[in-house]
């Protein structure tokens, strides 16, 4: 479409290449990678800094980093990781890109989640959110797509009249590296189901390019249909829980 697109990797080396690609296959000589770790809150700050720096204006923010480990593990800000890198990642980098959003008006943000008809019975663990006594990482991924999903909705409503939109969705099946840390006995049928997967996520292009969505907010985006997600555990006392909790860990005064 000729955008200017910028995207990021833990990686310097494999963004580069990624990009390069993307340029070949594309014709669009606009695409660029930067560097940032979502499970480090420390590169996301350097990240957000050297963004701001390079660009004068942002009209699509899209969240979808993800890891899927087989154990517990902790990023270097001491946060069970999937909860820090899946939800926790995105929810500062947001933070950190809210105003140029504002000023670059109008703009989108977009974020990655799973099947709504599996996160309707999700479920924020508030007991144990970290899940320090009761992991496992189908869990742990469940927890953390719930809670964006959550923090889509509960953005939304604060940036009404903004002229920033702010959309979850589903990806359907796409190829991704995700799979990567299954069992060696799995592995076999990753690689066999890797052929119904797709390598394209239209989900994703409609939430971030469509005419439809330009006057609207708050919706799951499926397919390409903009739906209302409703959930028996989500709440206002839930979405303003899980906002507070989420600033106190990513060290943020209370904002919007």
């Amino acid at each position: 479409m000729g955008a200017r697109v910028i995207i990021t990797s833990r990686d310097r080396k494999r963004g580069e290449n990624a990009a390069l690609l993307m340029r070949e296959d594309s014709g669009n000589e606009e695409v660029s990678s930067l560097v940032v770790d979502l499970s480090s809150q420390s590169s996301i700050r350097e990240f957000a800094r050297d963004f701001l720096q390079r660009y004068q204006s942002l009209h699509l923010l899209a969240n979808n980093a993800a890891v899927f480990p087989m154990r517990r593990e902790e990023t270097e800000d001491g946060i069970e990781s999937v909860l820090g890198t899946n939800y926790l990642g995105h929810f500062l980098l947001t933070y950190l890109l809210i105003d140029i959003l504002k000023q670059s008006r109008p703009s989108r943000i977009i974020t990655v989640s799973g099947n709504p008809a599996i996160l309707r019975r999700g479920k924020i663990h508030f007991e144990d959110i970290q899940l320090r006594t009761s992991f496992n990482p189908f869990r742990a991924t469940l927890q953390a797509a719930y809670a964006k999903v959550i923090f889509s909705m509960e953005l939304a409503k604060k940036l009404e009249n903004t002229g920033v939109t702010v959309h979850t969705f589903h990806p359907g099946l796409v190829k991704s590296n995700l799979a990567g840390n299954f069992p060696g006995i799995l592995q076999p049928a990753v690689f066999l189901l890797e052929a119904f997967l797709s390598s394209s996520c239209k989900p994703g292009i409609f939430a971030a390019s469509s005419g439809k969505l330009e006057n609207i907010t708050g919706k799951f985006i499926r397919g390409k249909k903009a739906l209302d997600f409703r959930s028996p555990g989500y709440t206002g006392e839930t979405g303003s829980r899980l906002w507070n909790i989420s600033c106190e860990l990513t060290g943020i005064d209370l904002w919007i």
